[in-house]
């Protein structure tokens, strides 16, 4: 009988190893789209519309990171991030209108934090999905977007949920066994 309880408790602990090890190798990140900037070569503190599509299992809020920043002789000085919320206004798509800040700003960078079915990704340190913008001085606002590097890439910043507590649970499980089979 002993020998049978052991068994499926083994048994049980495995099982649950795997299935929190699936579950944490399969909890999908959201798709995050282009960032799309309008006008695409925006004036110094204009008025810029930012649309991109975001799919998720249930996307809660959306968030866009605008950095200005001063480019002179290859180098990049930036002023502080601004956190704008975007609105959802079509199905999986988001926009939001800000206006630029600064007046010496000549690069923008731009980035999405995205919360989905309670869990916060950002893109921050995924330079892949970033969007850049040239600002010009008092230009028409048309031109290209920038060095081409917009979006696409899914960053790596998601963390397990409940799958975590599941391999914790498996491993305290698997220690008492062992200790207790020590003990005997």
């Amino acid at each position: 009988m002993k020998k049978t309880l052991k068994n499926a408790l083994v048994i049980m602990l495995v099982t649950g190893l795997c299935l929190s090890l699936v579950g944490i190798a399969t909890a999908d990140e959201p798709t995050v789209g282009e960032i799309n900037v309008s006008p695409v070569d925006p004036p110094r503190q204009s008025d810029v519309t930012f649309t991109v599509d975001v799919t998720g299992v249930s996307i809660e809020e959306v968030s866009l990171v605008v950095m200005e920043c001063v480019e002179e002789g290859g180098t990049e000085i930036c002023h502080p991030g601004e956190n704008v919320s975007m609105a959802i206004i079509t199905g999986d798509t988001w926009e939001v209108t800000k206006t630029l800040s600064y007046d010496d700003t000549t690069i923008g960078h731009c980035w999405l934090v995205v919360k989905d079915n309670g869990t916060w990704y950002s893109y921050q340190n995924d330079n892949s999905t970033w969007t850049n913008f040239t600002v010009v001085p008092g230009g028409d606002g048309n031109g290209d977007n920038g060095d081409g590097t917009n979006g696409g890439d899914n960053g790596t910043n998601g963390t397990p949920g409940f799958e975590l507590v599941l391999l914790v649970s498996s491993i305290v499980l698997a220690l008492f066994i062992y200790e207790k089979k020590r003990i005997k």
